[in-house]
């Protein structure tokens, strides 16, 4: 039967389905519906700075976004994120404090990321351990690494020169947005379109056919998993440049955010869906979340029930549309 030939009420289920699973078109409309909103709560809201200071409190989160969505597309997860980042900072401000050079210390902090990414993707990928359970190890394992770097005191010791790059600009655009939006935009543009990176969904939608048709599923998540660490190393030394410090607690909460969004955004924990552009529309959404309720004079305290009922929304979104299959 084709589409002409429903009823008016079925022609409408049949489009309002279809938007349904275009999650990043919706997300955008709602994020526009949302701005719109929020512009009469608060006249703050669409302002230039404003805008400029949303995006700066999330270029990091985005960054870390990037690597976990190839993680959950694959079917996986990881919970050290944020404590990867918290490594690669105490190791930063630890190699400051000693006079290190800015390039070998940078060097050194993502080796620290690469060196969590092999751990997690050797166990898991090749004597499968359960992603849940190993990246739950290693996030505080990461976590106590840097606590016993750093002696649980804070480093303050950064150059100035390393602080200049995440307080500079380009023609009025913030570096850490800059840098940011080009790993989103060229990563979300090989995920989506290079043939070896979309095998991630194959991996993800069904392993064991994954297998059978002959793609090294386990070198994949190898590589998911390293590029997952690579990436959140990156986004602690970008860090240390924008807070001039670095704390034992630093990234802490980093996984909670990064996978709510991810989810908002389109990811499943089931696997096979999910893209790098959704994420960070997610992440944008929790970040003018955040925004107008601190311009509204609402408690921080309830910032997590706001973003946690987006998340139960986007959860539940998603196992209706499993369900329309079967």
């Amino acid at each position: 039967m084709s589409i002409k030939e429903l009823a008016p009420s079925q022609k409408m289920s049949s489009f309002i389905g279809r938007l349904m699973v275009k999650r990043e078109l919706m997300l955008a409309l709602f994020i526009v519906l949302f701005g719109v909103l929020a512009s009469f709560l608060s006249p703050y809201f669409f302002n230039l700075d404003n805008f400029k200071q949303v995006f700066i409190a999330i270029a990091l989160d985005s960054i870390v976004a990037v690597g976990l969505t190839v993680i959950l597309v694959s079917g996986g997860i990881d919970l050290s994120v944020g404590s990867t980042i918290g490594f690669a900072a105490a190791l930063i401000g630890m190699l400051f404090q000693k006079g290190f050079p800015i390039l070998p210390t940078i060097i050194f902090a993502l080796l620290a990321g690469i060196l969590v990414g092999l751990i997690n993707g050797v166990l898991i990928a090749f004597v499968n351990i359960n992603p849940l359970i190993m990246t739950l190890a290693m996030m505080g394992m990461a976590r106590s690494c840097s606590c016993v770097i750093s002696g649980g005191y804070a480093f303050s010791s950064i150059p100035d020169s390393y602080t200049a790059f995440a307080a500079g600009d380009v023609y009025g655009v913030p570096t850490l947005v800059i840098v940011a939006l080009a790993c989103v935009i060229i990563f979300g543009l090989l995920f989506s379109n290079n043939v070896i990176l979309r095998k991630y969904y194959f991996i993800g939608g069904n392993e064991a056919a994954a297998y059978r048709a002959g793609i090294r599923v386990e070198w994949y998540k190898f590589a998911g998993y390293l590029a997952c660490s690579i990436f959140a190393a990156l986004a602690g030394i970008l860090l240390v440049s924008r807070m001039g410090s670095t704390f034992p607690s630093s990234g802490s909460g980093t996984e909670i955010r990064v996978v709510s969004a991810c989810i908002i955004g389109g990811c499943s924990l089931n696997g096979g869906r999910g893209t790098i552009f959704g994420a960070f529309l997610g992440m944008l959404l929790l970040g003018l979340i955040s925004n107008i309720l601190v311009l509204v004079g609402v408690s921080v305290y309830w910032q997590g029930i706001a973003s946690g009922t987006i998340l139960i929304l986007a959860v539940l979104q998603d196992a209706l549309l499993n369900r329309r299959k079967y």
